[in-house]
Parts: structure tokens; C-alpha cells; sequence
């Protein structure tokens, strides 16, 4: 009689057949001399490009053949554009790294425009999850929660394809407001811009993008941070509320359903033609990283969080999310402001 094959294995075998063939050049010849792209989806200046930096200075020690190894920038649709490029067009030789925004939650709730399959890029790990909050400027007319509902502001946000976007959409569903949401902006840094000039009134940020970048806002209360999109509060934000705690008892399961994407914008993927041998080193490399004293040290001095996931919990984590009911997945579109 045929057994059940582990769930362990299974996710190890599904790993291996996505990768592409091992090939006949060893990893280290390969890489000796290449020069190796994180890309990012996002412009510079705030959380991604910090935390891609941070990691772009450390990861060349870990991968055979010490590539050189540099972050570039592919701004557009809440990281989409960039996935598209490297899951499509990008070559298929492991130079080429994705710094991913949450897109296996893109690809459920505004596939319009995607062109990637999120469980089958080869994901080496996610360094942290992304912990947004949203960040209010202290001339905002709203300065709480119960103000929020009726006050007229102006939020900023990357694209309806971005967490920036659906996190407000959410919120404003869960507590009856009436708030604007204005897309369009390339990156943190300038929505951060934005919101210091009064073009918006806020955005939701992530905590790094504000702690990491502008901590002297923190420190003379320019910013106040009401709400924040974690199933959990936070140490450093105990006294601000989660989504989770806001929405009532029928929408926890849209909130928790979107929060399950958050290590994707904090995940780092190579392409499915990779080789796999290559996407092998590169989750080695990674692992390796994250357990780097030297890396460890660097990221708490720049203010980075680092918990992160190992590449088999991440595929997992993507086959839940790709494999939600179409049910939830309608009330998380209608919520997240997904439909027309």
C-alpha cells in the first residue's frame, strides 16, 4: 500500500522541482569575477534599499567565488514590475536577485499586470517581517483613531498592488472612515518627503523607514503611529493598536490573511531557470548571513530587525497564501479597496 510522503520532504522534493538542472560549471567557477543585482521594487532612501545595502556589503563572503555585488532599483506597481522582471526577463543564472515586496499577496488580489507565479520563484528565505504602522504627521487633522473616521485626510501609498495601499484601504473598511489614498509614489522615502513638505497627511509606513531613517522625527514627535498591521503589538509600539484588534470579529480573517504576506516584503528570490545548484549556494549563503555576527552587528547599528525564515518555511508559507479560497480571497479584495 502506498505511504504518505512527509510533509517535510514533500516541501524539500517541491524545492528541487522547481529548480532548474545542476549546472556543468562548479558554483564557484561561476560566480569568481561575476558581479551579482539585488533588485528592489522600490526607489532609494528608506527601509528597502537600507536593509538591501546592509545586506549587499555582507552576502559576497558567504557565496563560492566571492561575487561583487551591488543593489539596483526597479520602481513600479508595489514591486511587480520587479518580480516580472526576474522571474521573466532577467537572466536565469543566479546574478540576478529579487528583494521582494508581499507578492504572493499581489498575485492573489490584483493579478492584472502579473506575470510570475509566486511558488515557483526559488525563494532563499525572508530576513524579517515587515512591520508597518500608520505614520501620521503632527499637523495631520487627525491625531487618533476616532478622528481618523471623520477627519479629512490625505494618506499616501505606492500602488493598489502595495501594502501601502491595502493596509489603509483595510483600515478605513474596519473602522468606517472616509479618508483619501492617493497612489503614485515610487518608495518610502518619498512618501516620507511627501508627508514633511504636507502633500499627505500620512502613509503607512514601515517601522524602519521612520526608525531606520528618520529617527530625530520619533524623537521630537513629528510622527505618531496609530495603527500598526502585525497579528501581534509590537515592544516598540505597545501602546498602538493592531489592525486585528480593530476589526470586528467577522474581518480578523481578511487582517490575518494579509499580515500572512508580510515576510514576502522582507524575502529575498531568484528565478525559476536558476540552476540548482546555484539557488542551492545562494540558500546556503543566505543562512549563513543570517547567523553572520559581523551582518548581526551591522543591521542593529543601522536599526534593522533581523528574524528570519529559512527558504523551506517560506515556500511553504507562499503555498498557503497562492492556495486561499476564493471566498477569502473576494472579502480581502473588496476590503483592501481590490475591486472596482
Amino acid at each position: 500500500m502506498p505511504h504518505a510522503m512527509p510533509a517535510g520532504v514533500a516541501v524539500v522534493a517541491a524545492l528541487m522541482t522547481f529548480a532548474a538542472p545542476v549546472s556543468a560549471q562548479s558554483v564557484e567557477e561561476f560566480y569568481k569575477g561575476k558581479t551579482v543585482s539585488i533588485l528592489m521594487g522600490t526607489g532609494p532612501g528608506a527601509s528597502y534599499d537600507l536593509y538591501g545595502r546592509t545586506i549587499a556589503e555582507h552576502l559576497s563572503r558567504h557565496i563560492p567565488g566571492n561575487p561583487t555585488i551591488i543593489v539596483e532599483h526597479m520602481p513600479g506597481a508595489g514591486g511587480v514590475i520587479a518580480a516580472n522582471h526576474i522571474y521573466n526577463t532577467a537572466p536565469q543564472d543566479g546574478t540576478k536577485i529579487l528583494l521582494s515586496h508581499a507578492i504572493p499577496i499581489s498575485e492573489k488580489l490584483e493579478p492584472t499586470g502579473v506575470r510570475f507565479q509566486s511558488a515557483k520563484f526559488q525563494w532563499l528565505g525572508a530576513y524579517d517581517a515587515i512591520v508597518q504602522a500608520l505614520t501620521i504627521w503632527h499637523t495631520a487633522p487627525a491625531q487618533t483613531i476616532e478622528q481618523l473616521k471623520t477627519a479629512p485626510v490625505v494618506l499616501g501609498a505606492f500602488s493598489i498592488t502595495h501594502l501601502s495601499y491595502q493596509w489603509a484601504s483595510l483600515l478605513k473598511d474596519a473602522i468606517g472612515a472616509n479618508y483619501k489614498i492617493v497612489t503614485g509614489y515610487r518608495g518610502g522615502n518619498d512618501c516620507n518627503l511627501a508627508m514633511e513638505r504636507g502633500e499627505i497627511h500620512g502613509w503607512t509606513a514601515s517601522w524602519e523607514s521612520i526608525h531606520g531613517t528618520r529617527p530625530q522625527w520619533l524623537a521630537e514627535k513629528k510622527v505618531k503611529m496609530l495603527v500598526q498591521f502585525t497579528l501581534e503589538r509590537q515592544p516598540y509600539l505597545k501602546e498602538v493598536p493592531t489592525l486585528v484588534e480593530l476589526a470586528s470579529p467577522d474581518k480578523k480573517d481578511v487582517a490575518e490573511f494579509v499580515i500572512s504576506g508580510t515576510p514576502f516584503a522582507r524575502g529575498l528570490a531568484v528565478g525559476p531557470g536558476v540552476p540548482a545548484d546555484r539557488a542551492a549556494a545562494l540558500r546556503k549563503a543566505f543562512d549563513a548571513l543570517m547567523q553572520d555576527k559581523v551582518f548581526l552587528a551591522e543591521a542593529e547599528k543601522r536599526k534593522l530587525s533581523i528574524d528570519p525564515i529559512d527558504a523551506t518555511k517560506a515556500h511553504a508559507m507562499v503555498n498557503t497564501i497562492v492556495s486561499a479560497s476564493p471566498e477569502l480571497v473576494a472579502r480581502v479584495k473588496k476590503a483592501a479597496g481590490q475591486t472596482n
